[in-house]
């Protein structure tokens, strides 16, 4: 009942406001049309090609796209606890609800978050109960699919893979999980990541854009760092600088632009970057409803109304009341995940202490160095109760 409360509710907002492609969303319209070359996108572009096909609006598309990514989510959040609806589960729910405004827009996170939850529940399944083959080729193909379509999690997935098989070697593996298939698991994770990211590849050197990855990685790395500043809110956000610089380092070795860019700087510059980063990281920003309310062609529409300031000001309204209800959100993810690490290290688990931990970490180890944005860190929270479940578990 949950899910078909959200999809009503987001359908009704979808076709009500009625946003058109801008920004980022605007690229991945044009480019499963194939109106401009592939750059990045991965397997989903070719699923909402098959939306666009069907002649389907882009706010009907998006809604194909992310409300059975939704029903996913949900459903699985429901089996990873005990099949009730309890406390995780809830917040799954919560989060789904926060975001529905950004059911109106396609950018492939939800789709490809759904995905990579799938495959990781799959892989957990297998670590707990294996052996089962097509267990661990399905978790592949959705994991890999995730990740082609979200460059993000090929460095989050990486991290997160390499800080589990260090927490299995130094805390051992649960007494119904051996310590060798938790490790293999850990490196099932990781081969589907670099897999997607062979897939993304290959898609861009067919459209003959393989240097772009140089380009568009660049870029988040330089405004994440390398060309960010150190005032809030703007430090690690994307800025025109970054992409000059990137731009301009282009003809030289990464590795050789990266250091000498660092060496340009005394060490407490970047920590300083870094330290004002911070707060975005653990506390990032509501963003789903500037993503509905912030389309071009909604805004046209609200100058042209008879009375724009008052539409002015109810969305002014609408942004506080998201701002602070996101933020109760976000602690009680933190609070939740707090309470489940001290339980599972009360009883001595402590791999199950570390899996959130790890989760959060990736990310924050991620973004302290690439850029940020607020719907980067949509994965981290979505799935972040599944960890305080403990996807290792039988329950």
């Amino acid at each position: 009942m949950a899910v078909v409360a959200l999809a009503i509710v987001a359908t009704i907002w979808a076709f009500a406001i009625r946003p058109e492609p801008f920004s980022d969303w605007a690229y991945y319209w044009e480019a499963a049309s194939g109106a401009v070359a592939y750059e990045r996108g991965g397997l989903l572009l070719f699923a909402l090609r098959g939306l666009q096909a069907m002649s389907l609006p882009p706010h009907a598309a998006a809604l194909a796209l992310n409300l059975p990514a939704a029903a996913i989510l949900g459903w699985l959040a429901h089996r990873a606890d005990g099949g009730r609806f309890g406390m995780a589960a809830m917040l799954v729910f919560a989060y789904l609800l926060a975001i529905v405004p950004y059911y109106a827009v396609v950018q492939l996170d939800m789709a490809a978050t759904a995905l990579a939850c799938a495959g990781m529940c799959l892989i957990a399944v297998e670590a707990v109960r294996g052996p089962r083959p097509w267990r661990v080729l399905a978790a592949v193909a959705l994991v890999a699919a995730a990740v082609s379509s979200r460059p993000q999690f090929l460095l989050v997935l990486s991290v997160f893979a390499g800080l589990v098989v260090v927490a299995v070697a130094w805390l051992g593996a649960p007494g119904n999980v051996p310590r060798r298939r938790a490790v293999a698991m850990a490196g099932v994770l990781l081969a589907a990541t670099w897999l997607g990211f062979g897939i993304d590849s290959a898609l861009r050197a067919d459209a003959g854009r393989a240097g772009a990855v140089r380009t568009t990685s660049g870029v988040t790395l330089y405004a994440g760092l390398l060309s960010s500043d150190t005032v809030p809110p703007t430090c690690g956000h994307w800025n025109a600088r970054a992409t000059h610089d990137a731009r301009a380092d282009a003809g030289m070795p990464l590795l050789q632009a990266v250091s000498a860019r660092l060496r340009s700087e005394p060490p407490r510059h970047w920590l300083s970057v870094i330290g004002c980063k911070m707060p975005a990281i653990v506390l990032p920003r509501s963003y789903a409803l500037g993503w509905s309310l912030d389309a071009p062609n909604v805004q046209a529409r609200i100058q042209a109304s008879a009375n724009p300031s008052r539409w002015q000001a109810w969305s002014a309204h609408l942004h506080g009341i998201e701002r602070l209800g996101y933020l109760a959100l976000l602690a009680a993810l933190y609070c939740c995940t707090g309470v489940a690490v001290a339980r599972w290290a009360r009883r001595r688990q402590w791999l199950f202490a570390a899996l959130p931990v790890a989760w959060i970490a990736s990310f924050w180890l991620v973004h302290a160095v690439f850029e940020i944005q607020p719907r980067y860190f949509l994965s981290l929270f979505l799935l972040l109760p599944f960890f305080t479940r403990s996807l290792f578990t039988r329950s």
